[in-house]
């Protein structure tokens, strides 16, 4: 090999340094200045104590704000006027320790149409006990709605993350209504 054989076969070699060295040099600030990953999941700040004592001086009945499992956090809790279907409703949305959710709607004018649309036009698929209550259960493909009618109000419990989530939303709902009566 010749010594300008010699210096062009370098020149690859340096070329490849230099593009190896200046892809570094650009990468490392990129990734230090990159924040860490947080695994704390975004929890909004809701007291839903107090938005249903807002809500029960607009409804009919006294709406539900249950004490959940302590894994459970609230997503949302709001009063809903007279939609569409001039129908008012409580409803109050929960995420649940394996992130899932489970929402609760309460309302004192429940009608067929009204069961039809917040469970997602699922069919009745028949009753369910929870310690001694009876529910109406609703299915659609993964999604189960129970629904409770009452004196004053009826409830409806939704959520696809399965029957032991709606066990654990109904005993909470079930007891949060004993103490209310009390």
């Amino acid at each position: 090999m010749t010594p300008s054989q010699s210096k062009r076969a370098n020149q690859s070699l340096k070329g490849m340094i230099i593009s190896v060295l200046l892809t570094v040099a650009v990468a490392v600030p990129v990734i230090a200045l990159n924040p860490p990953s947080n695994d704390d999941k975004f929890k909004p700040d809701v007291n839903v104590s107090a938005v249903a004592s807002q809500a029960d001086q607009a409804a009919d009945f006294t709406p539900v704000a249950p004490a959940v499992p302590a894994d459970w956090y609230p997503n949302f809790a709001r009063w809903n006027s007279g939609s569409a279907d001039k129908i008012d409703y409580w409803e109050v949305g929960y995420v649940t320790g394996d992130e899932g959710f489970v929402w609760i709607r309460q309302t004192a004018d429940a009608t067929p149409g009204w069961i039809a649309k917040m469970s997602e036009d699922a069919t009745e698929s028949g009753t369910v006990k929870v310690d001694g209550t009876t529910w109406e259960s609703y299915t659609r493909e993964a999604n189960v709605s129970w629904v409770r009618k009452t004196k004053e109000s009826t409830l409806m419990l939704s959520s696809d993350s399965g029957d032991e989530v709606l066990q654990k939303a109904a005993r909470s709902v079930m007891k949060d209504q004993s103490n209310s009566t009390q």
